[in-house]
């Protein structure tokens, strides 16, 4: 058992072991990257303008990070601390930006620790990305339909 081992540990240094796991911090990542199931994704000058980490790199840099494969591509790398020692779940609650070409993508989620070899965890989650501007025209023509409404409060009803 871990715990145990962790008191043995601290015991064995002569440091209490309230002590030792009070100030226990395990470090992990997640991270995001995703490939685009129907079609490639071609990167053009719009993503480095929108990025300012892209946009700093040189045009060398440029080169090498388009010739990527797109599925190499981070889209995020998300830090956090585990600080009990005896916790065995827990949930994150991860925010990337979703990439911008509309279609199907398929998202692989990669959970590393920094302090332990071997237990890292891979997953992928398949869902669609819809076109921002279809989504803001649906909800003006929703926006529309409720104005269409008689000054008296009734709704109008065609047939």
């Amino acid at each position: 058992n871990f715990t145990k081992q962790k008191i043995a540990m601290a015991m064995k240094q002569g440091i209490p072991p309230q002590l030792a796991l009070q100030s226990y911090r395990e470090g992990w990542w997640i991270l995001i990257r995703s490939k685009k199931m129907d079609g490639d994704v071609t990167l053009n000058n719009e993503h480095f303008e929108k990025n300012p980490i892209l946009a700093a790199l040189d045009n060398g840099s440029k080169k090498v990070f388009q010739s990527e494969t797109e599925e190499n591509r981070l889209l995020n790398a998300w830090p956090f601390i585990v600080s009990n020692v005896s916790q065995k779940t827990g949930k994150v609650k991860v925010s990337f930006s979703a990439p911008t070409t509309p279609g199907k993508y398929k998202f692989f989620i990669d959970i590393k620790s920094q302090e332990f070899l071997g237990c890292d965890q891979t997953f992928t989650i398949e869902k669609e990305i819809i076109d921002k501007a279809l989504v803001e025209r649906k909800e003006e023509e929703e926006e529309e339909g409720e104005n269409d409404d008689n000054d008296d409060g009734e709704t109008k009803k065609t047939k």
